[in-house]
Parts: structure tokens; C-alpha cells; sequence
């Protein structure tokens, strides 16, 4: 019984330290690009380019750093959705097309507050989705056309179309 209190936190630690959010780390995990403002400046964009990756996107981040944002890889262009569930913060949502210019922009986009939650989209087909930190997008004086270059260690998923 002397070892029995000791294992029982470790255990207890264990299952708390694995039953916490979903999203812990995963900054850690996604593989990471650099993404140049036409000022120069540089944005570290988290990769999403599973499908599981893409469904979580920036759920539950508390905070998202102006130098920061997430880049969305998408098989082909097409106008992906995006909606504001489980988003604790509001942020700017960009549509690319296959040459990385903007095609559209949704700024300071609020988090989903009760369901139905809003569905964002682009007027036109877009093969990349990125999001940054509400307000980014005029801080850097991005507009529609402006062209967003990033590097990608991988090449994007195949296009079907």
C-alpha cells in the first residue's frame, strides 16, 4: 500500500495531462511555412493540409500573435467554407488562388457565439485559405490581388481539376 498514493497520482496525472484540450500543442506538431508581406515583413503560417488538420484549423487558440496565422491546403480550388465553431478569436480569413493572389477577404471575422454559426465563403473558387489575427490583413495593407508569397517543403495536395 506504501506505493499504492504514489502510482495513483502518477496515474491521475497521466490521464488529466492526455484528457486536456485537443488543441494543446498542436502548434508543436503542424509543420510551419514563412509567408512575406509585400512591407516585407514575415508571417509564420501553421500548415493544415489533412483533413483533420483543416477541420480543427484554430479551434480553441485563446490568442493568435499578429506574426502568426494558418495556411489551408486544399486538394483543388473550390470555394471551402469556413465557419467560426469552437473559435475563441475573431481573425481575418483569406481565399488564394493557385498563383497565391487574393481573391477575397473576410476581416475581423467574431467567433460563433450560438449555433447556427455563420458560413464564410469566397465568390469565386480559391485553392488556399489563409487566417491571421483580426486586423492583420489592413495592418499590412492586403488587398484583393495582392499576391502572398509562402514556400512549401511538400508540394500542395494534386488538383483533380
Amino acid at each position: 500500500m506504501r506505493f499504492a498514493a504514489p502510482a495513483l497520482l502518477i496515474i491521475l496525472a497521466l490521464l488529466f495531462g492526455c484528457a486536456g484540450d485537443q488543441r494543446a500543442g498542436a502548434a508543436d506538431t503542424l509543420p510551419v511555412t514563412q509567408m512575406t508581406l509585400p512591407d516585407g515583413g514575415a508571417v509564420t503560417l501553421e500548415v493544415a493540409a489533412t483533413p483533420h488538420q483543416r477541420n480543427l484549423g484554430l479551434m480553441f487558440r485563446p490568442t493568435l500573435a499578429d506574426n502568426r496565422g494558418m495556411l489551408f491546403l486544399f486538394p483543388a480550388s473550390d470555394r471551402h467554407a469556413i465557419w467560426m465553431k469552437n473559435m475563441l478569436i475573431p481573425i481575418d480569413i483569406l481565399w488564394l488562388d493557385e498563383e497565391r493572389r487574393i481573391l477575397h477577404i473576410e476581416a475581423n471575422v467574431p467567433p460563433c457565439r450560438q449555433e447556427p454559426c455563420l458560413i464564410y465563403q469566397p465568390p469565386q473558387p480559391a485553392r488556399y485559405v489563409i487566417e491571421l489575427a483580426a486586423g492583420a490583413a489592413a495592418r499590412a495593407n492586403l488587398r484583393n490581388g495582392t499576391t502572398l508569397p509562402f514556400t512549401l517543403k511538400e508540394p500542395p495536395p494534386p488538383s483533380t481539376r
